[in-house]
């Protein structure tokens, strides 16, 4: 029916949500029909959506949340249980209330209907259908709608929340890589990119080892083209379970040095465009541009560099010469060729790219 496929729509769209309550609203011959919460540690309520007839109804009703008799007990607000305003209060007691004087009777309402979506450990989300007085309480035929109605409402709201929670979670981990210094991107195993941090869009802009071919990533350099989609390829088909990053060195247009390019697995997700789960691969830009501190550099501790060897360290891993080494150091040259040569010796790599590799593979990206 019509109206379980707007349900199940406002489970996709939250935006219709208005026209599918204001079906349920006709369905249940009810005057106003709202989603809604209610958290029993303060009494306070609050106004999720309501059907399109509705003029701020919900938002009114805010007002007299700490006096509405319907919310007496959260022991009634099992999920599930379907239950009329008189099941709660008698319309003679609700009639001696500041809530019926006050809110209900200017809109020529009594009667309630209510339908129990979930319940927290500090409140209730709940569907209410509202009548007027004189159009007589909600019956057994009106129960039934509603408990028939209120399943579909509970999964279109679940699948709903579900989605929210990761999307929310998923915006909160970006935002801590937005200030990365380091340009960071995430790219399908086709190389589509799904995100890039600023860092990363500095870089693309610069054509530093990569750049966008609309919105795909390719190599600045054509003779890197196939190693950096093979790399891409090879860590995304790999899984969660493919811990190791791969390393690879990109070249830049002269003058400007080589970049390193870590790329790390961040499993699979569902691609709404293909219909499928497709891996997802993080990469993660070392260059002259990005910081590294020697003090707490996981690859100097591991190999037991001196201070002095760990600073030059850092400074080739982020892909300094060794002219612009010395200036910034203070030191000659050939004191930094020494300090190398001690370091290739403790880490037995033979060349400063490879160095590179052994340093990107050990420290994290984000560090």
């Amino acid at each position: 029916m019509s109206l379980l496929r707007s349900i199940s729509a406002a489970g996709v769209n939250v935006d219709e949500w208005p026209a599918a309550l204001e079906q349920v609203c006709e369905y249940l011959d009810a005057s106003v029909v709202t989603l809604g919460h209610h958290e029993f540690t303060t009494g306070s309520d609050s106004a999720m959506f309501e059907s399109t007839g509705s003029a701020s109804f919900s938002q009114d009703m805010v007002a007299f949340s700490a006096r509405n008799p319907w919310f007496l007990s959260s022991e009634d607000y099992v999920p599930g249980r379907v239950m009329s305003g008189e099941d709660l209060i008698s319309n003679k007691d609700l009639r001696r209330t500041d809530f019926y004087r006050e809110f209900l009777r200017p809109r020529h309402l009594l009667h309630r209907l209510c339908g129990v979506v979930a319940q927290g450990a500090r409140g209730a989300c709940f569907v209410s259908a509202y009548r007027a007085e004189n159009q007589g309480q909600f019956g057994a035929r009106e129960k039934a709608g509603m408990k028939l109605l209120l399943g579909h409402i509970t999964l279109s709201l679940e699948s709903h929340w579900r989605w929210q929670e990761a999307d929310d979670l998923a915006r909160g981990l970006l935002a801590l890589s937005d200030h990365d210094a380091n340009p960071v991107l995430i790219v399908t195993a086709e190389g589509q990119a799904v995100y890039r941090n600023p860092a990363a869009d500095f870089l693309l802009d610069g054509g530093l080892g990569l750049r966008m071919d609309g919105s795909g990533l390719v190599a600045v350099s054509p003779a890197d083209q196939r190693l950096l989609r093979q790399t891409i390829a090879q860590v995304a088909q790999g899984g969660p379970s493919h811990v190791s990053p791969s390393v690879l060195t990109l070249a830049c247009t002269p003058p400007a040095p080589p970049v390193v390019v870590v790329a790390r697995s961040v499993g699979q997700v569902f691609m709404r465009e293909i219909g499928a789960r497709q891996g997802l691969v993080v990469l993660t830009v070392r260059g002259r541009h990005a910081l590294h501190d020697p003090n707490t550099c996981a690859f100097a501790h591991q190999y037991e560099l001196t201070a002095a060897q760990a600073k030059v360290s850092s400074l080739v891993f982020a892909g300094q010469p060794l002219p612009t080494i010395a200036r910034s150091l203070n030191v000659s040259e050939n004191t930094v060729r020494s300090h190398l040569k001690q370091i290739f010796q403790k880490t037995d790599t033979h060349g400063q790219m490879a160095l590179v590799h052994l340093h990107a593979g050990i420290c994290s990206p984000q560090s």
